[in-house]
Parts: structure tokens; C-alpha cells; sequence
């Protein structure tokens, strides 16, 4: 009789594992007001975080969505999301502990979107149950795991069920299949001590073997010990002291803690109050709180204040005063060398300038120019498009250098080029040289050239750095693989028990560089970093997979960057929730804005409440630091095109762009977005490379270009350019519909407002009567609220404090009439003007050429010359004075 897959004694554990989501529904199911009628899953290999490949069906009987059965690697934590109806569930991807090699079904339930809900889907014919005898110095709350051939040898994800004096577990599998195993305590760091693993198989019949175990490599102090980065304040000032925070679970008593930290850069280490390497805080108990025997207890210590621009790394352990050894903050280890190494900078926190005020120009190389067909050496023009995609096809540094001219006119002041490290592909990710620039991309000496031009002409230049991974094929890894431990390389890597290998997400052709090597994070920090800011010259780096290295290791790329040059700019991919790319303040200057991306496709290119927009901005000013930038756009080389997925609208993309530029944050222009690049085809009728179609080649022929769509961008580029407000201006809305917006920003100088309306004409209120200046017509309206035609943008200046330099009178008679100004009084007079007894007339002021008065209306009492006066700090006050009415009228 065949079985289900599950761990008899895991099947409440797989039913409740912990997770975060992003998430989206289908077709016909209510829950609460939520009914969606598209559920895809995305995640990490063999899923895809793009496309439709895997889209969930509707169960009527649980009222559940599910996927088809998913192929996963057991050990591992694997991250998905969810997308429902194009849009993304807010928050951190989910994550689910694979138990075991097998298939599952992936589970979204619209009244409970983050809930993670995985399940067996596939089923065994054999099982192998393990009875397990302990040494008699286990301590009674550890509960012990066993590491197999099917999960990774992952000591977290299997544990056993007491029975007695005895512990068991159940495993499934294939009938007449061998299972390595090897017993532990919840992490490796406590395995018991063997010279091979143990080696049962799988039988219809049911194996059983009974074990024991002599000794452990090592026995826990506490369930837990976790800091997870808790220091106050967290981006920390050189008057700041720091108190750091520890969270305990233990079962058996804990007395004291310590912080081993380090001010010079080297790595600390210490344990149990001594240190070797670096100072020493101790950590007092603050509370303790008792829950089913389990103690939770709070300690607390104090780094003292440090210099400017200090790198500030650190230990934390915790220990009972009467026990041995120590257990280290979140890896939970007894060593310091297998610690986390936390880390903070010391400074006062900014970020460069200019990189505020940028407009960024996104170039893939690879497909924007050929400036030098002579190097087209992997291009094979026979290929037809949908494979040419895929490979090589012909741009070069020599092309972007040759299309300076055209960025320039298009009014962009920043560069962000793709990487163009030597590798096996166009897209330059998967490098096999850190220091090299491939062969088909160009030479060192051209890309040098490329920088130095864009200089002169007061261009900035950003490189998209890799630090997190190599190609399999970079020699270093390839050393590494070849010579396992004798390799110079080895720890430049990650290696497991069974021969696997840490990875970017499951991809085996991207190994991860372990950065807390110390001689691997030398390497990265001491050669390669200063070939692209010193020699090369580069202002600043996009940081691909910047949530992959440790914080330990961005404190010193920190220090190293801002050593070179203060005002270089290094900003991050950090793919993920709020909450955790605000984590990377104080070590970046920024991130790009995932949450923009997908609130405006969401809003513009697929009808959702312009009401989203404002939330987006509230959210984004509550998580952020002030200073650190976030770097807008509506598509990359990841994502599809916007114009794409708007069905070619470029009305769409006109309403989203313009908002954009409107909005804080950096903007940034995917290459060819601003001339009416799309897709050729769409991406959903692949599942490889769908990718490729967000890369196509640049449209460079001025009839296939859309004119009207590129003098557009120059005209919000040039009215960002003009007013400092839209660049690093506050934030207010005024009024918010489905499909109106108008909001303001503001700053010492000046203050804008903005509005836009993605549907029919509307009339929304304003928080106060303005008097506005169009920025584009120059026309002049006060107002306390506007008339927004139907899809359209407009932004305005609020005049109330213009100051005036002349005054024109318009409606009395055929000529306009300046008025003089008045200095001892502070208006403005005119001539007298003869006007006839009880004969209104109606006339209004002309400011500055251009700021018009709303029409005023004067009746005079009598006949003869008036003079009328305007007072600019009373715009709509009517006095018209007549010489023998001292008071006026």
C-alpha cells in the first residue's frame, strides 16, 4: 500500500511552517471583498520570479488555490511569491523549509494571503523508521534531528519524536534505495561524532534500525540566542553610544553575556567575558519571562562611542556562570569563528548629492549600439530573433560612447551601464573575471574613454557590480572544485557535506563568493573594487543581489568606497519588503524601489486606484531613512516592459512617467522606454530566457521612434531639472480619487503642485486656495480646487509670494497699461484712467508677464481719471482711487 510522502511525525510541522509572502488569487472565490480571477506562483529554480508558467487552480471544495506539483530539492529554504492579478502580495518573499527530496503543491488561501501552506504531493512505496538512544548528557529540552542523503543533510529540518527513553522518526522513500544519514541536535555544529554516516534502505516492509549515540560534537547552552542587528540607534552618529539588545530562549540557566567588538576592521573574536581579538562589553540581564519552562530573557550592553567613519564589528555570546563554554548570537555556535558577525558605521549619515538630483539612464550594453562591428566575435547574425536574444548581438562601450550626444539632448545626467565583466554571457551577471571586460563589450581602454567623455560633459558614469556570485566557470571555482580543501580558493566558496555547493538561488552555474572569507572579502575589497573607482574611474555602484553578502561585509565595502571618494554612490538590488531593504541604510546609499515598480504598473498599466500611489509614498517616508535614496522605475532588464504590459499605450506610459518624475526618488529610464521600445512578442509563451524579451535592441531609426513619447521625457526632464522641490522636496496630497490625483512638494524655495487624472475629466479640491502658474502654459488660475481633463498631467507653481517685477493693467481700453511701482507704499499705480459715471468694467493684472489675476469688476460713482492700485500682498483687492476720493473706492 503506497504511502503519502510526509514524515508521519512532521505533518503538523509541514502544515504550519513559518513564512512571509508576496501573493495573488483567481477566478470565482470570495473572501471578504477579495475576488480574483489569476493565482500565479513565482519563486526561485525550478519556479521563475517572472512570467505565468505556473499559474494555481481553483479548489470549490477547500476553497483554496493550488499549483501543480513542484519538484523541490529537501533541506533547503526555498522563497516564493504569489502574484494575484498581475500584482504582487506587499511584503517579504515566503519561505518554506523543504523537508525532503519530492514534489509539493503550493497552497494560497485569499482569506489568509501569507499564509504558507506546502504539501506532499508525492507518494512512496518504502519507509525507514530510526530509533535513536541519546548520550545521558543530552540535555532533556534538545530535541535531536537526523541529516540525510534526501534533505541536503540539513540538520534543522527533521526532528525526532520522543518515546520513551528512546527518540523515532518515520522517513519515506523509494523502496530498495539507500539513505545516508548522521544525527544532530538541530544544526551541525551539534552532530554527533562518527567517522561515516550511517546507510540504511528503504523497504515495503518497513526498515527499522535502532542507533546510538556516544558523544556530540558539541551540546547547546540555550534553544536560542538571537540579536538579529537589534543596536540602538541603528545608523549610528559619532556622539552615539550603542546599546545592543540580545533575546534569549533557554530551558537551563543563563547569567551573563558579552559583545567582543572591533574599531580597526578585524574580524573580533572572544567568548564567555575573554577576548583575543578586539574590547570586550559585558551584557546584563534586563528581564526574564517564564512560559511552559521556557525562559525568554532579555540582555542588554553598551558599545561605546566611536570616531567618524569607524567600521564597528562584533560578537555576541551568552553563557550560565556556572557552566562551560558559550553559545554565540543567531548561528547559535559555540565558536566565535562560526558566529555571526555583526557590524555597523560609524558617521553622519548622508548620501551624495548629486546622485539626489539624478535622472538615471539604465543601459543593457549589449543591445544599444554597435560602435565597433570588429569585435562582434560570439554574434552570429544568422540566428533569427527569438535566439539571437539569447546570445550576443553586437553592442559594445564603443556604441554607448558613440550615443553620448543622444543622451545628452534626451537631458539625463547619470549613466548606469550593465556589467560588461568577461563571461560566458551578453547579459554580463555571470562574471569569470571580476577585473576584465569581455572581449565583445570592448577593452579597458574604451570603456576608460567612455567615462572620461561623459565627465567632460559633466555626466556621471554608475557600474552594475556583481559581488555575491561568480560564473561556474571562473577559475577561481574551478580550482576550488578540482582541489577541494588544498584549493587556495575553497573558503572563497561555500561547500556542503554531499559535494553541493551554496548557490544564487539554486542556479548551480552561479556559485555564491562567500564575502566573510577573509581572504575572499580582501580580494573583492582590495583589488577589485578600486580597478572600477580608482583606475577605471566610475562614480558609483548598483549593487546586483545586495541582500546575498553579509551586513558584516557591506560595513567594510562601505568604508572602502567612501574611502576612495565620499561622493561615490553605491545603491542596491534588494529585491524584498520594506523592513528589510531599510536594514541596508547606513551601509548603502540607497535601493532601487521594487515597491514603485510595482504600485505604478499596477496603477497606470493596469487600471488600479491612484489611492495606492499615495499609501506607496506614505509607506516609503514611514521605512526609510531621509538620506537614503531610493531609485524609481516602471521597467528593467528583469521585468517586462511597461509599455508591453500597458498594451502599447503610450498615453499610459505618458501618465506613469510623468508621476514618476514628479515623485521623490531617483528616476530611472530603462533604455528605449522614452522612444516607444516594447515587446516584440509576448514573454508568457516561453518558459526559458523569457527575459530575453525586456532586452531587445534599441530603436535607433528616428521613423520608428516615437518623437512625441522622447519630447515628452525631455520635458519632464527638463521640469525636474528646473525645480529642486520635485527632486528632494516634502510630500503632501491634497486630494486622492481612484483616478485623480494632485499632490504637492515642496521645499524653501518653492512650492509644486501636481496633478494627474487617468480617467474622465474630474474636479478635486485643493487643501487651501492657491494661486498657480502652469509650468508648461505659463497661464495663471487661484483656485482651492482644479479641473483635471480627462488623461492628462499638469504641474503648477504656487505664486502667492512671486516676486514681482512689473505689472500690467489688461481690459481698460485697447492697450495694456504698466503699472509703477510705489516704494514707500509697496504697490503698484497707474496712470489715471478716464472712466464714465455708473459704466462697470472689468479688467485684471498681468504679473510678471505671465502670473494673470482671476477678472476683477469696478462701478465708479462719478465720471472722470482714476488710478488703480495693486497691492501684491492682496493680488484680488479691488482699489481704484479717484483724486478728490482720498479713501478711494
Amino acid at each position: 500500500m503506497k504511502k503519502s510522502l510526509v514524515w508521519m511525525v512532521m505533518l503538523s510541522l509541514l502544515l504550519s511552517l513559518f513564512v512571509q509572502p508576496f501573493a495573488q488569487t483567481n477566478e470565482v472565490q470570495a473572501a471578504g471583498d477579495k475576488v480574483y480571477e489569476k493565482v500565479v506562483l513565482r519563486g526561485e529554480a525550478p519556479l521563475r520570479w517572472d512570467g505565468d508558467n505556473h499559474p494555481l487552480t481553483f479548489d470549490e471544495t477547500e476553497e483554496l488555490w493550488k499549483s501543480e506539483p513542484v519538484s523541490l530539492a529537501g533541506g533547503n529554504q526555498f522563497e516564493y511569491k504569489f502574484v494575484m492579478d498581475n500584482n504582487w502580495l506587499p511584503g517579504e518573499n515566503l519561505q518554506f523549509q523543504v523537508p525532503q527530496n519530492g514534489e509539493y503543491q503550493f497552497y494560497f488561501d485569499p482569506r489568509n494571503e501569507r499564509k504558507v501552506d506546502v504539501r506532499p504531493a508525492t507518494e512512496y512505496d518504502g519507509s525507514i523508521t530510526l530509533q535513536l538512544t541519546v548520550p545521558e548528557d543530552t540535555p532533556d529540552w534538545v530535541v535531536p534531528t537526523v541529516a540525510t542523503s534526501n534533505n541536503s543533510f540539513n540538520y534543522s529540518v527533521t526532528p525526532l519524536e520522543q518515546d520513551g527513553e528512546t527518540y523515532s522518526v518515520t522517513l519515506q522513500g523509494n523502496a530498495g534505495e539507500e539513505l545516508e544519514y548522521r544525527y544532530g541536535l538541530g544544526d551541525k555544529k551539534y552532530r554527533e561524532v562518527r567517522e561515516a554516516n550511517r546507510v540504511a534502505t528503504f523497504t515495503e516492509e518497513g526498515t527499522v534500525r535502532e542507533d546510538t549515540v556516544a558523544e556530540w560534537t558539541g551540546l547547546p547552552v540555550a534553544k536560542n540566542v538571537s540579536h538579529q542587528f537589534q543596536h540602538e540607534p541603528f545608523i549610528p552618529s559619532p556622539n552615539d553610544e550603542v546599546t545592543i539588545t540580545v533575546e534569549v530562549e533557554h530551558y537551563g540557566p543563563i547569567g551573563e553575556g558579552g559583545i567582543y567588538f572591533t574599531t580597526d576592521g578585524a574580524s573580533p573574536i572572544g567568548g564567555r567575558g575573554e577576548t583575543e581579538v578586539g574590547e570586550f562589553a559585558p551584557l546584563s540581564i534586563v528581564e526574564t519571562t517564564k512560559e511552559d519552562n521556557l525562559n525568554r530573557t532579555t540582555l542588554q550592553g553598551v558599545i561605546p562611542q566611536q570616531a567618524d567613519g569607524t567600521p564597528v564589528k562584533y560578537l555576541v555570546d551568552v553563557w550560565a556562570t556556572d557552566g562551560e563554554g558559550s553559545q554565540f548570537a543567531d548561528t547559535n555556535s559555540l565558536q566565535a569563528e562560526e558566529a555571526t558577525e555583526f557590524a555597523y558605521y560609524v558617521e553622519n549619515y548622508t548620501s551624495p548629492e548629486w546622485a539626489k538630483d539624478a535622472v538615471i539612464y539604465h543601459i543593457f550594453v549589449d543591445r544599444f549600439f554597435d560602435g565597433n562591428p570588429d569585435n562582434n566575435f560570439d554574434v552570429d547574425p544568422s540566428l533569427p530573433i527569438e535566439e539571437a536574444l539569447k546570445d550576443w548581438m553586437g553592442g559594445d562601450i564603443e556604441g554607448v560612447l558613440e550615443k553620448l550626444d543622444y543622451m545628452e539632448d534626451l537631458g539625463v545626467d547619470t549613466l548606469w551601464l550593465s556589467p560588461v565583466f568577461e563571461g560566458p554571457y551578453s547579459h554580463g551577471y555571470h562574471p569569470t573575471d571580476f577585473t576584465g571586460v569581455d572581449e565583445n563589450f570592448g577593452t579597458v581602454k574604451a570603456l576608460k574613454e567612455l567615462i572620461d567623455e561623459a565627465h567632460d560633459r559633466d555626466m556621471k558614469v554608475i557600474y552594475d557590480f556583481v559581488p555575491n556570485h561568480t560564473s561556474s566557470q571562473h577559475p577561481f571555482f574551478q580550482d576550488a572544485l578540482e582541489n577541494g580543501e588544498d584549493s587556495p580558493y575553497y573558503d572563497w566558496y561555500t561547500f556542503y557535506e554531499d559535494g553541493t555547493y551554496e548557490t544564487f538561488y539554486g542556479i548551480e552555474e552561479l556559485p555564491q563568493f562567500n564575502n566573510d572569507s577573509q581572504e575572499a572579502r580582501d580580494y573583492m575589497l582590495n583589488e577589485v573594487v578600486p580597478f572600477w573607482l580608482e583606475e577605471l574611474d566610475f562614480d558609483g555602484l548598483r549593487l546586483d543581489y545586495a541582500k546575498g553578502p553579509s551586513y558584516s561585509f557591506w560595513v567594510d565595502f562601505r568604508d572602502k568606497v567612501k574611502s576612495i571618494d565620499p561622493d561615490m554612490y553605491v545603491f542596491g538590488e534588494v529585491w524584498d519588503s520594506r523592513e528589510k531593504i531599510s536594514t541596508y541604510a547606513g551601509k548603502l546609499d540607497g535601493s532601487l524601489d521594487f515597491g514603485f515598480h510595482d504600485t505604478f504598473k499596477g496603477t497606470f498599466a493596469f487600471d488600479g486606484s491612484m489611492q495606492s500611489i499615495v499609501q506607496y509614498v506614505k509607506d516609503n517616508e514611514a521605512a526609510y531613512h531621509p538620506e537614503y535614496i531610493m531609485t524609481t522605475f516602471l521597467d528593467n532588464h528583469d521585468l517586462p516592459r511597461f509599455l508591453y504590459e500597458a498594451g502599447n499605450d503610450t498615453d499610459k506610459l505618458k501618465l506613469a512617467s510623468f508621476t514618476q518624475f514628479m515623485l521623490p526618488g531617483s528616476p530611472v529610464i530603462y533604455y528605449g522606454t522614452e522612444v516607444g521600445l516594447s515587446q516584440s512578442t509576448n514573454h508568457n509563451d516561453y518558459t526559458e530566457w523569457k527575459d530575453r524579451w525586456y532586452r531587445e535592441w534599441m530603436i535607433w531609426d528616428e521613423e520608428e521612434q516615437d518623437q512625441d513619447l522622447l519630447t515628452h521625457y525631455q520635458k519632464i526632464i527638463e521640469l525636474r531639472a528646473n525645480h529642486s522641490a520635485l527632486r528632494t522636496g516634502d510630500f503632501e496630497a491634497h486630494s486622492t480619487t481612484r483616478d485623480a490625483l494632485v499632490f504637492e512638494r515642496s521645499n524653501d524655495e518653492e512650492r509644486v503642485i501636481v496633478a494627474v487624472n487617468k480617467g474622465a475629466e474630474a474636479t478635486v479640491p485643493l487643501n487651501e486656495e492657491l494661486t498657480l502658474q502652469h509650468l508648461i502654459t505659463g497661464e495663471t488660475i487661484t483656485a482651492n480646487e482644479l479641473i483635471i481633463e480627462g488623461n492628462s498631467f499638469a504641474a503648477y507653481v504656487v505664486v502667492d509670494d512671486v516676486n514681482v517685477e512689473h505689472v500690467t493693467l489688461q481690459g481698460i481700453g485697447a492697450q495694456d497699461i504698466e503699472l509703477t511701482y510705489d516704494e514707500a507704499a509697496g504697490v503698484w499705480r497707474s496712470e489715471g484712467i478716464h472712466l464714465k459715471n455708473k459704466q462697470s468694467v472689468a479688467f485684471n493684472y498681468v504679473i510678471n508677464g505671465a502670473h494673470s489675476i482671476d477678472e476683477l469688476t469696478f462701478t465708479p460713482d462719478r465720471g472722470g481719471k482714476f488710478e488703480f492700485v495693486f497691492d501684491p500682498e492682496q493680488p484680488e483687492q479691488v482699489t481704484v482711487l479717484h483724486p478728490c476720493d482720498k479713501k478711494g473706492k
